[in-house]
C-alpha cells in the first residue's frame, strides 16, 4: 500500500472543512442566544436529533442506489452549504440553513464506511489496517483545518465568514477527487476476475433484527460514550473563553493537536486489530479512555495547560476503527449501508443526548466544568457494562476478537 490513496485523499479532502468550522458552532450559537447556556444547547442538538434519522435512512439508501452516488451527493450538498453560510447575515436564517444541509451532508460518513468496506471485502484480515489509516487521514485533515481555523479566526477577529470560503473551496477538491474513485460495479467485476463472490446482496436474506445482534452491545457502547463526549466537547469553547478566560482560537489549538495524535493512534489501532489483537480488548481500553479525561479535566479545571492538555488525547480512535471493522465483518453487502448508518445516527443520538444534558446541567450550575464530572460518571457505567458483557472470552470470541 502507497503512502495515501485514492480513498484515503477523498476522506481527507472531506474532514478538512469540517474541521474548519465545526468546532466552533457552539460559540457561535452560544453568542446568537445572547449567552444562555439552554438557548445554546438546544440549538446545537437539533441537527445531532435530526442526524438521527437522516443517516439511517442514507445508510439504507446506499444498499439499495449504491455508495458513490450518495458520496457525491454529500459533497456537491457540502459545497453548497458553505455559499449559502457565506451569504447569511441573519442568525436565524443560519440555523435553519445548517440544519438543512447538515442533514443533506449527514449521507456521507454511512456511504463511505460501506463503499470502503466493500472495496476491502476480499481481505477482511486487512480491514483493521484499512479503517486505521483512513481514520489517520481523517485526523490529519482535522489538523490542518483546525490549523488554518485558529490561523484566521486570530486574524480576522473572529470572523466566520473567511473560513466558509476557505471550506468551500477544499469541499471543490473532495468533490472532483470523487470522480477518481471506482465505481462498485467495477470493483464487483475485478473481484469476480479473482474468483471472489461478489453479489453478496443475493444471499440467502438476513433480517435486520439478526443482522445488527453482533453489533447491538457495541452500538450501545458507543451511545454512552458520544453522550458523555458531549456533555463537555459541545461548550468547550465556551469553556475555554467563559471560564478559563482564554482566546477562542486555542480551541482550535487543541482540536489540532488532538488530531496530529489521533492519526498516530488510529493507524496503530489499525495495526493491532489486524495484527491479530482483540477487538473486545481495544473496546475496553477505549472505555477506559472515555473515563479518565473528563474525569480528570474536572479535577483540574482551573489549569488550562492540563485542560487543553487533556482534551488533546484523541480517544475518539479507538472507537472510530474498531466499530467500522466488526460491523464490516458481521454484516453482508445487503444490510452494510444500514448498519453504517445506525451507527452513525447512534453517534448523534449520544451527541444530542449530551449536548442537552450538558446545557441543563450549566444552566442549572452557571458553570460548565461540572459536565466533566457527570461526562467521567457515564463513561464510568460504560465500562461496567463492556465488562460485565465481554468478561468471559475476552479474546476468543469469533466477532470481535
Amino acid at each position: 500500500m502507497g503512502l495515501i490513496s485514492k480513498t484515503e485523499i477523498v476522506y481527507l479532502l472531506y474532514h478538512f472543512p469540517v474541521a474548519l468550522s465545526t468546532p466552533f458552532i457552539s460559540w457561535y450559537f452560544y453568542n446568537m442566544s445572547g449567552g444562555d447556556f439552554l438557548g445554546a444547547g438546544f440549538i446545537i442538538s437539533i441537527p445531532y436529533i435530526a442526524f438521527i434519522f437522516s443517516t439511517a435512512i442514507f445508510g439504507r439508501l446506499s444498499d439499495i442506489i449504491g455508495s458513490k452516488n450518495l458520496i457525491f451527493f454529500a459533497l456537491l450538498m457540502q459545497i453548497s452549504s458553505f455559499i449559502v453560510y457565506y451569504n447569511i447575515s441573519t442568525p436565524w436564517i443560519f440555523f435553519l440553513a445548517y440544519i438543512g444541509f447538515n442533514v443533506l451532508i449527514s449521507a456521507f460518513g454511512p456511504a463511505y464506511n460501506r463503499y470502503v468496506s466493500v472495496r476491502t471485502e476480499s481481505n477482511q484480515s486487512e480491514q483493521g489496517n484499512v479503517f486505521g489509516r483512513l481514520a489517520m487521514w481523517a485526523s490529519l485533515g482535522f489538523f490542518l483545518g483546525s490549523v488554518l481555523a485558529a490561523i484566521l479566526l486570530d486574524s480576522e477577529g473572529h470572523d466566520f465568514r473567511p473560513l466558509f470560503l476557505t471550506a468551500m473551496i477544499f469541499s471543490i477538491i473532495a468533490f472532483c477527487g470523487v470522480l477518481l474513485l471506482d465505481s462498485e460495479k467495477k470493483i464487483l467485476t475485478r473481484r469476480n476476475l479473482n474468483k471472489f463472490p461478489t453479489d453478496l446482496t443475493n444471499v440467502e436474506s438476513v433480517p435486520i433484527i439478526q443482522a445488527l445482534k453482533p453489533i447491538a452491545v457495541l452500538l450501545l457502547l458507543v451511545l454512552f460514550t458520544q453522550t458523555s463526549v458531549a456533555l463537555y466537547s459541545s461548550f468547550f469553547t465556551i469553556f475555554i473563553e467563559s471560564e478559563l478566560n482564554q482566546p477562542v482560537n486555542l480551541a482550535a489549538v487543541a482540536n489540532s493537536l488532538a488530531t496530529i495524535i489521533g492519526m498516530g493512534a488510529s493507524y496503530l489501532v489499525g495495526r493491532l486489530i489486524s495484527a491479530g489483537f482483540a477487538k473486545k480488548r481495544v473496546i475496553i481500553i477505549g472505555l477506559i479512555i472515555y473515563f479518565v479525561l473528563p474525569t480528570l479535566t474536572f479535577v483540574f479545571a482551573n489549569d488550562p495547560f492540563i485542560v487543553l492538555a487533556l482534551y488533546s488525547i484523541p480517544a475518539y480512535s479507538t472507537f472510530f476503527v474498531v466499530v467500522p471493522v466488526v460491523i464490516s465483518e458481521n454484516t453482508n453487502t445487503g444490510t452494510r449501508g444500514l448498519a453504517m448508518g445506525l451507527y452513525s445516527a447512534v453517534t448523534y443520538s449520544g451527541q444530542a443526548l449530551g449536548t442537552l444534558i450538558g446545557a441543563y446541567m450549566a444552566d442549572f450550575s452557571g458553570i460548565i466544568r461540572f459536565n466533566f464530572l457527570l461526562a467521567g460518571s457515564i463513561s464510568l457505567f460504560g465500562i461496567l457494562l463492556g465488562i460485565l458483557f465481554y468478561k468471559e472470552n475476552l479474546s476468543k470470541n469469533s466477532s470481535l476478537a
